[in-house]
């Protein structure tokens, strides 16, 4: 048994039907013939984010079990339920793992063929080291472009072809060197530039399943997710009250999920000749999806310019690291536990004229690990001055800085995708809701490995026929 699970983060069926309804011929369409559709549906608590829901599906547990709340989090909390590449592992079964949100640090094993860890871990460590030229590259790009765009400067496009040695072809580069050339031509493509990372990175995983074609292999990206937050409304409307938009910006964004579903089934498409070539059976899940949310009037964003300025700011002195985080959140990393509290008490005193903290506690601190948020408030957007105890000082001289972006209009919702490929004539295409956490189960059960007690029953996928199910 060999299973390719894309990991295609928050993308529910809306946009698929949408997709399909625009790319009759995709290879998605031909994926859907051959699989059975259902719909998972995250039972996490609180806000759902996608390093808690995804390490859910990894690890079969919810987030009030396995604890994983915040990115770069201290993951020893979740050591009872192990994700599905360590079980795999562990039963001696090889895997290869690439981007799998919370999946730092790699694991090294005879039986890991390759492990690139997410786009958010804490070093470029990756297995085999090989691949740590593009790991670092990785990190770069997304430390640059949080929230908004960076200029792309000529040492990217060194490091770029560097990355011809990982396994990066070179019509992907040139790919990405016409993206850039469009950005010059017309300001709009900026926003699109999500798009370009998992074009450089599958070619990336492609090559390390060539080498060695482990059973499992895992590949997430995030490039659809973070084009339908910002430009929802543009592909739908009528999810709003309020008159269609126009214009060319409306245009140009009315194509933009569009666009990011194409990189994915142009990506389907190859993985069909590999699974085709080396026995794959392929599987595509979101661990949840998005919908459309009203935000009401939108106000500048806070964010981080410069963290040494914000140390001194606050008179923090200690040792502390600055880990990749999701705008507006921030992650710290410290040596000892006494070194964490002080910083915390010290951020607690950065607040607004009106005493609003700005640096508020997202979740509790977890072993040596800390998240903040970055709140802005009207009083901040009016004055733009911070209060640090008593002291008065302007936002520019601590650090902090406001910046404006599209306003989101998509936002996270508990019910995802799964589509599992199916050699079967009965396909099951009812799109009826599974437990989420039912998806590590079921992979087990492929694999025939043992299914531990605290787990949920494998999916029973039901056999439907799919030409009798389109007609009823």
């Amino acid at each position: 048994m060999r299973i390719l699970f894309y990991e295609l983060n928050e993308v529910p069926w809306k946009v698929i039907d949408y997709y399909l309804a625009n790319r009759p011929n995709s290879n998605l369409a031909m994926l859907l013939d051959q699989s059975h559709s259902l719909t998972t549906r995250s039972v996490d608590e609180g806000e759902l984010h996608p390093w808690s829901t995804w390490p859910t599906i990894h690890r079969g547990v919810s987030n009030q079990k396995h604890g994983i709340k915040y990115l770069n989090q201290d993951l020893s909390v979740a050591d009872t339920w192990p994700p599905i590449w360590e079980i795999l592992t562990d039963n001696k079964i090889e895997t290869g793992v690439f981007g799998s949100l919370q999946s730092y640090p790699p694991k090294t094993s005879v039986h890991n063929k390759f492990y690139i860890p997410d786009t958010f871990a804490a070093k470029p460590k990756t297995h085999p080291e090989q691949y740590e030229a593009f790991q670092r590259f990785n990190l770069a790009q997304t430390g640059a472009n949080k929230a908004v765009s960076s200029k792309i400067s000529a040492s990217d496009f060194q490091q770029a072809l560097a990355l011809l040695r990982t396994g990066v072809q070179l019509k992907t580069l040139t790919k990405v060197s016409i993206h850039v050339l469009n950005e010059l031509i017309n300001p709009l493509f900026k926003s699109r530039r999500a798009i370009l990372q998992p074009l450089l990175a599958f070619d990336v995983f492609l090559n390390c399943i060539k080498a060695d074609q482990p059973a499992y292999v895992s590949f997430y990206s995030n490039h659809v997710a973070g084009i339908m937050h910002r430009f929802w409304k543009y592909s739908f409307p009528e999810d709003f009250d309020e008159s269609e938009p126009t214009g060319k910006k409306a245009e140009f964004h009315g194509q933009s999920i569009i666009k990011a579903m194409d990189v994915f089934d142009e990506q389907l498409g190859r993985l069909l000749v590999i699974a085709k070539r080396y026995d794959y059976k392929i599987v595509v899940c979101s661990s949840m999806g998005q919908q459309a949310i009203d935000r009401g009037d939108y106000q500048p964003e806070l964010g981080l310019a410069n963290f040494e300025q914000l140390k001194l700011a606050v008179g923090f002195d200690g040792e502390v690291k600055l880990n990749l985080a999701m705008q507006p959140d921030v992650a710290f990393e410290f040596k000892d536990e006494i070194t964490l509290k002080r910083f915390e008490q010290q951020l607690s005193r950065v607040t607004d004229t009106d005493g609003k903290q700005l640096l508020p506690e997202g979740y509790p601190a977890v072993g040596l690990t800390l998240n903040r948020k970055l709140v802005s408030t009207s009083a901040l957007v009016d004055n733009q001055q911070i209060k640090i105890g008593d002291q008065l000082m302007q936002l520019s001289d601590v650090g902090l800085k406001l910046f404006e972006r599209d306003q989101g209009t998509g936002y996270h919702q508990p019910d995802g995708i799964l589509i599992w490929q199916s050699e079967s004539n009965s396909i099951d295409d009812s799109r009826r809701l599974v437990d989420s956490r039912q998806v590590l189960p079921t992979l087990l059960a492929e694999y025939g490995v043992p299914i531990d007690e605290y787990m949920k029953d494998p999916i029973e996928f039901e056999k439907l026929p799919h030409r009798e199910l389109a007609e009823a």
